[in-house]
């Protein structure tokens, strides 16, 4: 469209929801509209980009929380200042859940370096990790809380959810800030049967950063995962996938329910704000 304003560029890019962006070419007064993202508003030599409010003055998700009512469980994009990402989002009857973590069915290696947790990794449609990074911005935004769906081998279910829940920026190595455990699983993070496997103010570890309090490195020479470690741990939710209830170390456990490191069939970490 040509001789229009600039001012009913923007107008018309605002009124239009396929919208993103819009160019208003001040030398041919022509208005172009965009269907996809630029970088931030910027001049250039014969106009100006003009681009959308963020999140807050647009119908961008910050989490999942913010999808319509009766939508239905499933992939969604969210928006924060790293970027937009994909997530997992859980239409429970109890609330609308982003899934930070899911382990289904082993298709996915989670014995990962730091890199690739500070980033995520796997595939949103099912097994993955949201990363660190994307994790702390969402965290920071608003309180969250935490919920762990667990399944066994009998495909019997149970769950546990902490009302408090926050990891730092790589910083502080992702710290984890975690309390006020309910469910009916029992609770393998705050109060473990061992002292030394409290994980309340942990760092995160992975193979190649060591951050626990053993002399070990928890990640590379037992759990053989991404986690919060202090003397190691009784629970390894990144552990390795073992088939058919296999009682190992490194397997994926939660010590609390089976007393031992029994390894579940699936797991999911999902957060959603605190009401």
């Amino acid at each position: 469209m040509k001789h229009v304003s600039g001012i009913f560029c923007v107008s018309w890019c605002a009124s239009y929801s396929a919208c993103y962006s819009a160019s208003f070419i001040k030398v041919t007064q022509q208005c172009l509209l965009y269907s996809c993202c630029v970088s931030e508003t910027e001049p250039f030599a014969n106009g100006i980009v003009l681009r959308k409010l963020p999140y807050k003055f647009t119908d961008e998700f910050l989490d999942c929380s913010d999808v319509p009512h009766g939508s239905a469980s499933g992939i969604y994009t969210m928006y924060h200042k790293d970027g937009p990402f994909d997530v997992y989002c859980d239409m429970m009857i109890d609330g609308k859940w982003m899934v930070i973590q899911r382990r289904l069915d082993g298709t996915t290696d989670f014995y990962r370096n730091w890199k690739d947790y500070k980033q995520g990794f796997g595939n949103v449609n099912c097994e993955y990790w949201l990363g660190n990074d994307n994790l702390h911005n969402i965290l920071s935004s608003k309180d969250y809380k935490l919920r762990i769906d667990l399944q066994d081998w009998n495909n019997e279910t149970r769950y546990a959810e902490y009302d408090t829940f926050f990891i730092g920026n790589e910083t502080t190595n992702y710290v984890l800030t975690i309390g006020n455990c309910s469910g009916n699983v029992g609770d393998s993070i705050l109060s473990p049967t061992r002292e030394e496997c409290k994980l309340n103010g942990m760092a995160f570890s992975t193979w190649d950063n060591d951050n626990d309090n053993e002399l070990d490195n928890c990640a590379l020479d037992s759990e053989h995962a991404g986690w919060w470690f202090n003397g190691c741990t009784e629970t390894n939710l990144n552990g390795i996938y073992y088939n058919g209830g296999v009682v190992n170390r490194d397997g994926m456990y939660w010590k609390a329910w089976y007393s031992s490191d029994y390894s579940l069939k699936t797991v999911a970490m999902k957060i959603r704000p605190k009401l």
